[in-house]
């Protein structure tokens, strides 16, 4: 096989298998001549992920060499100003040649009481295994492109009809992809029984695929041609081409949504998931393939940015499928108002956006600030640059439009782009009616209330109208449907008056998302106190309310799709 000119890093992957399918995986990991200095860092490892552990790997668990003979590898702890830790993988010696490295990983031990985070975790799922390259790689450090290979060794005991499938196409034969050293490692790994749509994979892929064990629930089923009708158009838009891509889904036992990579996306689903309406997985669908287009890298600071992207996934998963022609009105106005209310009605509303990432998995409020402001704050940007320029059309780009796609293709190309970044692409309409981008942009960091007062979608005639709402309130500690038993019950709240009391235990409970999104939506869990199950609903708000903003359908005037 000819291969590009860039440096090779190649990965190896052989699965094993027991009586209830794939059970684990061999990794050989090949770096071309890296030609590292002891001492010095030669990868980066995350040992903490978004509320997922990584495997306990030891030093003496990485068997590594080059042309000389074995490599000791020596681990060192980064000190971490955020949620997530890592740590360096040094050489014990300098090297010679090209670096091997070689071990083994198990899929993680989960149970019901397992909080839900990142889905990079290797799970068992049906018979297969699957993974996201960052749970059990370490990442090699480069600034170069490499030519990437990733190539899937199936033992002979391995179930006929085994497939074993990489982001960027189905294996077991070597997979290339030129890119940054994190191609492999920010990528999905799947191996077993595994069902796709297309059934069949071409041996040049194309497009959009979904890729699943077992048999999908009957709305899933019905939804997942989405993605293949979705994916297209958003390469057109974004400006990009010849790619394919890819969508892993997997069954979990307590836990729905999904998690963006390169080229491809993991979505998990558990039983609550038969009770989504359509335009919840609609716009899920659609947020997590935005990911794969659109971000902002990381601050110096550790802080992610995921104002914008999350932000620009959320207020895309509004706007692209209308523009596009995959849904109508109905669908825009539903999802517009959604994300609006649940910015104006989330009681810590005021949160630092910093200190919401660092309560992001413990809070009930903190996890959607960056998701919600970052959506409203981006609608508010697009409404001062339509202005400015004169762009009234929601069908046609905005200068908002045109950032985010710039910003896309100079992440393509390698480049780091930050908030800095974005500052000085508004910096080029400082003459929009004088507006302070900047300080407006550092007092929305801080959480200072967004004023939609004239704030419109696409055309000043589809204005926000005031409409005030009650604050949500779920009454009750998050952590109790971690631990199934309820817990911090207030008195007083809508929850207490229902009937919740500390120390029942938690049976089951709907889907909680959908209370934040859903302004009208009611709470139901169902509990067992004293050997006596109950199912209790209520409505998890405050009879407070707050100001907030609603798009009415009857002065919406877009054209019907």
């Amino acid at each position: 096989m000819q291969l590009p000119s860039e440096p090779v890093i190649s990965l190896r992957l052989t699965p094993h298998f027991d009586a209830d399918g794939a059970s684990g995986i061999s990794v050989l990991l090949k770096i071309e001549q890296p030609a590292a200095l002891a001492g010095q860092p030669m990868f980066i490892f995350n040992t903490f992920t978004d509320n997922v552990p990584a495997p306990s790997f030891k030093e003496e668990t990485i068997r590594a060499r080059d042309g000389q003979g074995v490599v000791p590898i020596v681990f060192h702890d980064i000190p971490s100003r955020s949620r997530n830790t890592q740590q360096h993988w040094y050489p014990g010696r300098d090297t010679s040649g090209d670096v091997v490295l070689e071990f083994d990983v198990l899929p993680r031990l989960v149970d019901i009481k397992t909080p839900v985070g990142t889905r990079i975790d290797l799970r068992r799922d049906q018979g297969g295994l699957q993974a996201v390259g960052k749970w059990f790689l370490p990442r090699f450090i480069s600034e170069k492109t490499h030519t990437n290979i990733v190539e899937w060794c199936l033992p002979p005991n391995a179930p006929e009809g085994t497939r074993c499938v990489w982001s960027f196409g189905e294996g077991p034969r070597p997979i290339v992809r030129v890119g940054r050293s994190d191609t492999i490692w920010d990528t999905v790994y799947m191996v077993g029984p595994i069902q796709s749509y297309p059934p069949t994979v071409s041996e040049v892929r194309d497009g959009s695929t979904c890729y699943w064990f077992g048999s999908l629930p009957d709305k899933l089923d019905r939804l997942k041609t989405y993605n293949t009708e979705l994916f297209p158009k958003m390469m057109e838009y974004f400006g990009s081409s010849g790619g394919s891509y890819g969508v892993f889904i997997r069954k979990v036992l307590i836990g729905y949504g999904g998690t963006g990579f390169l080229g491809s996306y993991v979505l998990e689903y558990d039983e609550t998931v038969l009770k989504q309406p359509d335009h919840f997985i609609i716009s899920l669908f659609t947020h997590e393939m935005v990911h794969s287009f659109s971000k902002l890298d990381s601050e110096d600071d550790g802080y992610d940015n995921a104002w914008f992207t999350e932000g620009i996934a959320d207020l895309y998963a509004s706007l692209l499928p209308y523009r596009f022609g995959l849904r109508g009105k109905d669908y825009l106005i539903y999802t517009i108002n959604s994300h609006v209310q649940a910015y104006f009605t989330n009681p810590r509303i005021n949160m630092d956006i910093r200190d919401a990432a660092a309560e992001f998995f413990s809070d009930w409020y903190a996890v959607w600030i960056a998701y919600k402001r970052g959506y409203c704050y981006l609608m508010f940007i697009d409404c001062i640059l339509r202005k400015a320029v004169g762009n009234f059309d929601i069908m046609s780009n905005s200068p908002l439009d045109e950032i985010v796609i710039d910003l896309a293709r100079r992440t393509r190309k390698g480049e780091r782009v930050t908030g800095k970044d974005w500052l000085e692409y508004l910096g080029r309409y400082l003459d929009a009616d004088g507006f302070p981008f900047q300080q407006h942009f550092q007092r929305m960091l801080r959480g200072q209330t967004l004023d939609f007062s004239g704030t419109f979608a696409g055309h000043p005639s589809n204005a926000f109208v005031r409409d005030d709402m009650r604050i949500l309130h779920f009454g009750f500690g998050r952590n109790s449907l971690r631990t199934h038993v309820l817990a911090h019950v207030e008195e007083g709240s809508q929850a207490y008056a229902a009937g919740l009391r500390n120390g029942d235990e938690i049976v089951s409970a709907s889907n909680h998302n959908r209370c934040t999104e859903d302004v009208f939506a009611t709470y139901t869990l169902t509990i067992k106190r004293g050997g006596h199950q109950e199912t209790i609903e209520y409505y998890p708000r405050l009879e407070r309310k707050t100001v907030s903003w609603t798009l009415s359908p009857g002065s919406f005037g877009l054209e019907e799709r």
